[in-house]
């Protein structure tokens, strides 16, 4: 059995034709959530090792900020809420002395500092 269809169906329109309005798509931004997390020192590794695995791993691209002290270094991860089970899950993995903190919730108007 052969499929048969006409081109005629597919024509293109001329370019002089006004093109459909596209003002009925409205936007909506997912919405995003800020996690704190708190990478401490260990005692035998170089300061800064858990920070530099965690920028390198998939998750760097969503620090926005990072806060080094004596013992530990904070970092905050500005995340899309649909994005939540990939994130912790491969923080856990990768960074098991990790603390993760709570979830805080962003508006879509608010700029990342």
């Amino acid at each position: 059995m052969a499929l048969t269809q006409t081109i005629d169906r597919f024509a293109t329109r001329p370019l002089n034709e006004p093109q459909a309005p596209r003002n009925n798509v409205i936007p909506f931004p997912a919405a995003r959530v800020r996690l704190p997390v708190t990478l401490p020192h260990a005692a035998h590794e170089l300061p800064g090792t858990q920070l530099r695995a965690l920028l390198h791993s998939p998750l760097g691209v969503y620090v926005v900020s990072t806060e080094a002290d004596r013992d530990e270094v904070r970092v905050l991860l500005d995340i899309a809420f649909d994005d939540l089970d990939f994130t912790l899950h491969t923080l856990i993995s990768s960074l098991p002395a990790a603390l993760i903190g709570p979830l805080k919730r962003r508006n879509a108007n608010t700029k990342a500092r």
